[in-house]
């Protein structure tokens, strides 16, 4: 089963998000055509049959889509934050100059 952690920083991006959105935020990790394999953060969203749940981090759930299912498995990955001004991803995080990645293994801090 795929473990997932959130550092410090990524955390409190997510509650900068939540203090600004009324809806119910969810993680989705996919590998899209844009961004590689990246969290998303997304406010009442609409999961693709058969998302899997793996987790909840800073109060969030966090769903695996079903094309990552064999690749992360048994994986332990932690989601993070980096600055990035130019990102123009749909993820919440972009609004406030970030973007969330994703790091193999348990990572305490960007």
């Amino acid at each position: 089963m795929t473990t997932v952690h959130i550092t410090a920083r990524a955390a409190d991006a997510v509650t900068r998000v939540r203090a600004a959105r009324a809806g119910a935020l969810t993680f989705t990790i996919d590998g899209g055509c844009c961004e590689g394999t990246a969290p998303h953060l997304f406010e009442d969203a609409v999961l693709a049959g058969g998302a899997e749940r793996i987790g909840d981090v800073a109060g969030v759930p966090v769903y695996l889509q079903p094309a990552m299912a064999a690749p992360y498995r048994a994986a332990t990955v932690t989601i993070d934050v980096v600055d990035d001004p130019t990102s123009d991803a749909m993820s919440l995080e972009t609004e406030y100059g970030l973007r969330f990645v994703l790091r193999e293994g348990r990572v305490e801090s960007s």
